[in-house]
């Protein structure tokens, strides 16, 4: 066995970057961007009004006050989108709102709230004065026609696709997503809409992994169950090794008679790195290479196979699109009750945590073992346990993992 931070530093050192492709604008979200991205032309686009207001010259407004306004002519109203169509000379005005271009002849926009509309809207009373280039965004003031807005490597989030629509990019050039192989192994395997026979379980690791693959930020392919039988694994690992970035087999990788997939991979041609593991749960998990390929024969416990993919598989996902946040958030938790185990592999415990006053309480769901899926519905978090540390008491406080986005 070797310890879980051995087996990550082995993953991500035999991961290498996918290739990168175009989505449209709304696809990109969640993914990093392959390219720098430059706007395709000055923002704002025009002087514009960054107030609603009126559009004057600055030396009609100096004196201006209270008690001896300045009164100015209104010459024309310009709502955003439109375009003016007038000049502005001493004594005149514009009515002006936010967003819109500022009429030549304007140096500056005083607030609406510092004026008083009269006649009808045909003259204004201004009641303050206001400085020279007042409340206007000038043109390319925040970017400039072929400056990078977005660097490559940039995690495109909400903001980000704000900005790719702001200059124009809606192809958008990414990392893509890699394509990954799921199958479960096991000739005791149903799928979900069979009923199970005596000595039958349903896959439930299948679905479960599809759906974590989903939230890590890959496109799953399943490739179904295979039986406990040779030439039928050789048959799914070199398909899926033909047809994916990554395989991934749940079960099968233990030390029984029937725990086939090792042998498997090594007959076809996989470059098996290591199969057991100081942890718990999660021990017997193997991983090689073939080329750039991946494959990773995750154990048949429900439990341990959630942990191992999000412990060693997202890391990897992760790094293969340039991801930079690699692994899950890591806190600092405080234990509600006490916690007992046996000495002997760093253990990840599925707990439920809130974060109250600055600091992350923890409670154990209390499962029953790696085949307790069921608890583990009402876990939201992982706390460690060093393989040496036999009782913790309540109050410790403990390394957290936090399983955002769950």
């Amino acid at each position: 066995m070797i310890p879980i931070e051995e087996a990550i530093r082995l993953v991500l050192e035999h991961t290498q970057p996918i290739d990168t492709i175009r989505v449209d604008l709304m696809d990109a979200l969640g993914r990093t961007l392959a390219e720098d991205v430059r706007s395709d032309i000055h923002m704002p686009p025009f002087d514009k009004s960054a107030m609603d207001g009126y559009a004057v010259l600055s030396c009609d407004v100096q004196g201006a006050s209270r008690e001896c306004p300045a009164i100015l002519e209104v010459i024309e109203e310009i709502p955003a989108g439109a375009v003016p169509r007038r000049s502005i000379s001493a004594g005149k005005a514009a009515r002006i709102m936010t967003g819109a271009p500022v009429p030549d002849g304007a140096d500056t926009v005083v607030m609406v709230e510092d004026t008083v509309s009269e006649q009808g809207g045909h003259q204004v009373k201004i009641l303050v004065p206001t400085q020279m280039g007042k409340n206007i965004a000038r043109l390319g003031e925040d970017v400039r026609y072929g400056q990078v807005v977005l660097e490559a490597g940039t995690p495109i989030r909400p903001p980000e696709i704000g900005i790719l629509a702001a200059v124009g990019a809606v192809r958008v050039p990414v990392y893509r997503q890699p394509v990954v192989g799921v199958v479960a192994t096991g000739s005791e395997i149903v799928e979900p809409q069979v009923v199970p026979e005596p000595g039958q379980i349903r896959n439930s690791n299948g679905c479960s992994m599809t759906a974590q693959l989903i939230r890590a930020g890959t496109s799953p392919r399943y490739l179904g169950i295979v039986d406990d039988q040779q030439d039928a694994l050789q048959k799914v690992i070199l398909k899926g090794l033909d047809a994916c970035d990554i395989l991934m087999l749940s079960g099968g990788v233990s030390a029984g008679n029937y725990d086939l997939v090792q042998v498997a991979m090594k007959a076809c041609g996989v470059k098996v790195l290591f199969d057991r593991i100081q942890m718990k749960p999660g021990k017997p998990l193997t991983f090689g290479v073939k080329g750039k390929k991946l494959v990773f024969g995750l154990p048949g416990n429900p439990v341990s196979s959630v942990v191992g993919l999000e412990l060693l598989a997202r890391p990897a996902i992760r790094k293969m699109q340039r991801m930079t946040d690699l692994h899950r958030p890591m806190v600092k938790g405080r234990l509600e009750e006490g916690f007992h185990q046996r000495p002997g592999r760093k253990q990840f415990v599925p707990a439920w945590s809130e974060r109250q006053a600055g600091l992350w309480k923890t409670r154990w769901v209390g499962h029953h073992g790696s085949a307790d899926l069921f608890s583990f519905s009402q876990a939201n978090s992982l706390f460690v346990v060093e393989a040496e540390a036999e009782t913790l008491k309540a109050g410790t406080e403990v390394d957290l993992i936090l399983l955002t986005e769950w």
